[in-house]
């Protein structure tokens, strides 16, 4: 009974709080918006000097972020983006986890199925998937056993 009461009352208070409001961040030169966390993945748009774009998140070392600007979404380079921090501006790059974005991982199949069926070289998928591939290689297995002794 207890339990439910809780269940019903975290419910309540979550209904009542407000929706995280989007992170923005400010490009601090013109910069070209990627299709993945790299330079040499193909190039969605370019983007102005001091062009607003909503944080969606970043790599874990913080040198890439997901952003949405108008209608575009991809990722950006963490030194050409700026928030307002402790009264002045900060690179993303140099605030990292102070800036409490959000950590978030990249999956070229599923991110680009979502965000770019229209774009000309998704048809060739596959082929940059490869070269995503080697670019980050998987992490070598180890036995989770192993940590704990």
């Amino acid at each position: 009974m207890v339990s439910r009461v809780r269940l019903l009352l975290s419910i309540a208070l979550g209904l009542c709080m407000p929706a995280a409001l989007p992170q923005t961040a400010t490009t601090t030169t013109s910069v070209t918006m990627r299709a993945g966390p790299d330079r040499s993945m193909p190039s969605v748009t370019l983007l102005l000097s001091n062009t607003s774009v909503n944080i969606v998140g970043c790599v874990a070392n913080w040198s890439w972020c997901d952003v949405i600007a108008g209608r575009e979404r991809g990722w950006v380079y963490t030194r050409y983006l700026s928030m307002p921090f402790e009264g002045s501006a900060l690179t993303i790059a140099n605030g990292g986890p102070r800036l409490g974005l959000p950590v978030v991982e990249f999956a070229l199949g599923p991110y680009w199925d979502e965000h770019y069926q229209q774009r000309l070289w998704f048809a060739q998928k596959a082929t940059w998937q490869r070269r995503w591939d080697q670019l980050r290689p998987p992490s070598p297995w180890r036995d989770p056993a192993a940590a704990r002794s």
